[in-house]
């Protein structure tokens, strides 16, 4: 395993691509600096576009190569990217400052906040910039262009896409007489002991409460969310997860009566460190994180495609993740810069280096014909994983996605029945819970 292959990707497609270098340059802010605003003239005589972000980490350290990389590409415009906390965090800033003062030109949007961007009427209409600009929207992956899309037309452009994984430590499978994690959940509990007997009592399995991993997981199996077509058809007024999510703590309370399961809550930090200390054989969460998983491992780490139930076939997974929206009624030299923008950072080469630096798959199908790609993919197979969950699985209402401007409530609800789950509670009651908290919140939604 060559652990430091996607630092060597990321230096040879900053070359071919003449992409700027990664840092905290003269085109990076902080919001706690004071910030920007879009349309003034920077000292260079160019025009700033304000981009409002989510990244930290060496995800900001890619999201800084990409704004370095359009801002020397040109002469006319300077993004300007402030990170804003979280994605939550964020959204509630920007439907609060509603288009005011300070507002930025593009914005960072979580998977769960299409339809509450959408109804704010706050965001252009993307497919109106697509053909106002002559942009070829057939290069982006249909699966992530059908996520964002909202009554036939595009809401944002899709920038980092991910799906859930499970990471595994190759060395206890291997003990276990495991090549690779099981691909059902009922597998996962019949090598739970087999898998302890064989590396010293370890548990075979875990996962955050993480209300994102656990609508993936349902969708993979082929449960929708909400009704109407997961919210496609017209707007979701109940929820459609109950018997999907109550298989789901079914398998969770039949893991834990095999002393397979270990309880991290809802922290990503506290599981990581247990999969790292060998508490854990494998677990579930995003792809965006899989290179500081694979780099931070004492152990050889696989990937591996997320479960399903025996007798359901696998659908596979919606293009989860963020995008960027445009504000609206911005002016035209600040539009035109902030779409310039979005085309730069959707372009195949520029996917490709953001894939191969942090674990997000490109959202432009020609970025798997670069070289940047096809390196990593023959050196580290296992990191395409994620985007084949998305590329290999079906086409329906489903795989769509989930539609709804409740679903941060929704996999709040999904979020608390799995933690009364994880500490011993009874499914049936968990699934009620939540099923009676998201009909309240939809219902409270709509009356709006």
């Amino acid at each position: 395993m060559k652990k430091k292959l996607i630092s060597v990707l990321l230096t040879a497609a900053l070359g071919a691509s003449c992409l700027a270098g990664c840092g905290t340059g003269s085109s990076q802010a902080s919001a706690a600096e004071g910030g920007t605003s879009s349309g003034s003239e920077t000292d260079s005589g160019k025009t700033e576009i304000l981009l409002w972000h989510v990244m930290s980490g060496d995800r900001l350290d890619a999201l800084n190569v990409i704004v370095d990389g359009f801002n020397e590409s040109q002469d006319e415009y300077e993004v300007v990217a402030e990170a804003q906390g979280e994605y939550d965090e964020a959204n509630s800033k920007f439907l609060n400052m509603a288009g005011g003062e300070g507002s930025p030109a593009i914005m960072q949007i979580g998977d769960q906040h299409l339809q509450a961007m959408y109804d704010s009427g706050l965001v252009e209409n993307i497919s109106d910039m697509v053909e106002k600009y002559d942009y070829d929207v057939s290069q982006l992956l249909p699966q992530a262009v059908d996520f964002y899309t909202v009554d036939g037309s595009m809401y944002a452009m899709p920038f980092n896409c991910s799906s859930p994984v499970i990471y595994y430590n190759v060395d206890a499978l291997e003990k276990a007489g495991l090549e690779t994690p099981p691909d059902t959940f009922e597998g996962i509990v019949k090598a739970a002991p087999q898998i302890a007997e064989a590396n010293d009592g370890m548990k075979a399995f875990s996962i955050t409460s993480w209300g994102y991993l656990l609508d993936q997981l349902l969708t993979n199996s082929g449960y929708p969310v909400v009704n109407n077509d997961n919210g496609r058809s017209a707007r979701a007024t109940e929820a459609a997860y109950g018997d999907g999510l109550l298989r789901f703590y079914e398998f969770i309370q039949d893991l834990m009566e095999e002393d397979g399961f270990e309880n991290y809550g809802e922290s990503d930090d506290d599981i990581n460190a247990g999969f790292n200390n060998g508490d854990i054989s494998m677990f579930i969460t995003t792809s965006a994180w899989a290179t500081s998983i694979i780099d931070s491992a004492p152990f050889e780490v696989g990937i591996a495609g997320i479960p399903h139930f025996e007798d359901r076939e696998p659908q596979g997974v919606y293009a989860g993740g963020g995008a960027f929206v445009m504000s609206k009624d911005l002016p035209d030299d600040v539009q035109k810069g902030a779409f310039e923008f979005l085309e730069y950072a959707a372009s195949p080469e520029v996917q490709a280096t953001w894939a191969a630096s942090t674990g997000y798959y490109p959202v432009n199908s020609q970025s798997y014909e670069t070289d940047t790609i096809k390196t990593l993919y023959e050196e580290q197979p296992m990191m395409k994983i994620a985007s084949d969950q998305l590329l290999n699985g079906k086409q329906n209402s489903v795989t769509a996605g989930p539609l709804v401007t409740t679903l941060v409530q929704i996999r709040d609800d999904m979020m608390a029945g799995a933690e009364l789950v994880f500490n011993g509670g009874d499914p049936q009651e968990a699934v009620d819970m939540a099923v009676e908290s998201t009909n309240q919140q939809l219902e409270a939604a709509n009356a709006k």
